[in-house]
């Protein structure tokens, strides 16, 4: 067998190969991702029900302040901004909280439930 034949059917095979690789990969992508989300947030609301407070950001304004130093030079005085946000912890609702974990977690298993279909109607495992 001539050498062009040979090497364009291994091109062949690995063009199909890497197809039918993305095919599967993809088949639950979507899904995938909204599991990812899902389980960040299960993660950030159990934290918030174990402080019992979660910080919220407030934005006070900007505020002006004289700085050493400028944007060309590291010598001089300048009025510099300050975006002025801060952080303050607030208590939350354990039950409202308890209630979008529960939420979360049911969410959590549909997906689940889902991918393995998508999976399984895609031939992967």
């Amino acid at each position: 067998m001539p050498i062009f034949p040979r090497t364009a059917l291994i091109l062949f095979t690995l063009t199909l190969t890497a197809c039918e690789g993305d095919r599967v990969a993809n088949c639950a992508g979507p899904e995938q991702r909204e599991l990812r989300t899902v389980e960040e947030l299960i993660a950030e609301t159990r934290a918030r029900i174990e402080r019992g407070y979660t910080m919220e950001r407030q934005d006070s304004g900007a505020n002006v302040n004289f700085c050493l130093g400028g944007r060309q030079s590291n010598v001089g005085v300048s009025f510099c901004t300050d975006p002025g946000t801060r952080s303050r912890p607030v208590a939350i609702d354990s039950a409202a909280e308890q209630r979008k974990l529960a939420s979360l977690e049911a969410r959590r298993e549909a997906l689940r439930a889902r991918i393995a279909a998508l999976r399984a109607s895609c031939g992967q495992s």
